[in-house]
């Protein structure tokens, strides 16, 4: 992840698209922001470098954590995201960005997961989250990562209930997902045959080119596509009740 993750197509598309998203609501100067599960840094990174400044992020990964920290300079915690009763006061951050965590956490847990970080929000701050999506697109990157779940736009909503408001909702990549798809569905094939325990994940980098022409197709549907029919991820904006 901290190869791919400055490069890598996917990560670059998310981090811009989350950023997009930031910036649209931003209202105040200094907006407080926690990255809940923030791997090796990268999103904080990019958040600092255009200009916020008052970060936080956790992560579940003492590897991951120390990594962070030194990459990104911003104050990192080793915590479990489904018991953060006293790492920070309710209601400290306007925004919290939370992405591909909750859909390792067993049966359950992903609510506990969200009534926790919609607690650490302000009244009216964002929680911004993206999500492995369709059963579809279930592949050997799920079993080699341990991935619980994948999600759709009905089982955020059955997820979320009353707690807080979707604002938006967003599948992505839709041009890729063709590609994808059939990748994916040969590798459901494959596990039939294969010792789970030697399976490695498929996300890495492709050549320079490839990864080039990917990364200009999902960055444009991502800037002027609102609703897509499908994709392998799922981006949302929920906002906590006034």
């Amino acid at each position: 992840m901290a190869k791919c993750e400055k490069e890598l197509w996917w990560y670059r598309c998310l981090h811009e698209l989350t950023l997009k998203k930031i910036n649209a609501a931003t209202k105040i100067a200094h907006p407080r922001i926690l990255d809940a599960g923030c791997g090796t840094g990268e999103l904080l990174l990019r958040l600092k470098e255009n200009g916020y400044s008052n970060l936080a992020g956790f992560d579940f990964s003492p590897d991951a954590v120390e990594y962070a920290r030194e990459k990104s300079g911003v104050p990192i915690q080793l915590l479990d995201i489904t018991s953060l009763a006293g790492a920070f006061p309710d209601g400290s951050f306007d925004f919290i960005t939370s992405h591909d965590i909750i859909c390792f956490l067993k049966q359950g847990e992903d609510k506990t997961a969200l009534i926790n970080l919609l607690a650490l929000l302000k009244p009216g701050g964002l929680l911004l989250m993206n999500l492995p999506a369709l059963r579809a697109f279930y592949g050997t990157h799920d079993v080699a990562l341990g991935m619980q779940r994948r999600y759709s736009k009905g089982s955020i909503k059955r997820l979320v209930g009353d707690m807080a408001e979707i604002k938006e909702f967003v599948y992505w990549p839709f041009f890729l997902s063709p590609p994808i798809l059939l990748a994916r569905t040969l590798q459901k094939i494959e596990l039939l045959f294969i010792d789970e325990t030697k399976i490695v994940s498929d996300v890495k980098m492709p050549a320079k080119p490839v990864n080039d022409l990917f990364y200009a197709m999902t960055s444009f549907e991502n800037r002027h596509m609102n609703a897509k029919p499908w994709g392998s991820s799922l981006f949302f904006v929920l906002q906590k009740p006034l």
